[in-house]
């Protein structure tokens, strides 16, 4: 059964912020699904960086509705929907992203019990996984500190 936030064992992963699978569909029904990173900003919204210019911001923009799937982090499979809106043209970190935020609507866990699956994780070339962790981190602050708009 959906719930209609945030549990107590998703919401601390969700704040801390990870990577998830951005959901959405063309002006004809067409699936669209790429990469990214969400932090939750309460146990109702969920803000995300949305590559500028993207099929996933065109495809939000027009319809608003949107889905993010969580795999793997902390034992869950979050299957999150609801309402999304740009809060802002580009992210300071990040410029070529945009500043999403998700209103939940509804959370589905589609774990299976007993059953573990391999969380969603960037792994960097060696040379890169230091600078990427360390702006990951500041992109994740960054979102969280969108908390006080919308």
């Amino acid at each position: 059964m959906a719930a209609a936030g945030f549990d107590a064992k998703a919401l601390p992963l969700l704040v801390a912020g990870l990577p998830v699978l951005l959901l959405s569909a063309d002006g004809r029904g067409r699936p669209h699904a790429t990469y990214s990173w969400a932090v939750a900003a309460g146990p109702r919204r969920l803000r995300i960086a949305v590559d500028r210019g993207g099929r996933t911001s065109a495809n939000w923009q027009r319809s608003g509705l949107a889905a993010v799937q969580v795999i793997g982090q902390g034992g869950l499979n979050l299957l999150i929907d609801g309402r999304a809106r740009r809060l802002a043209p580009e992210l300071a970190c990040a410029p070529a992203m945009e500043l999403w935020q998700l209103a939940v609507r509804s959370v589905l866990d589609q774990s299976w019990p007993g059953v573990a699956t391999s969380a969603l994780r960037y792994r960097w070339p060696a040379g890169q996984a230091a600078p990427m962790r360390r702006f990951e981190r500041t992109l994740y602050r960054e979102l969280l500190g969108a908390a006080g708009s919308g």
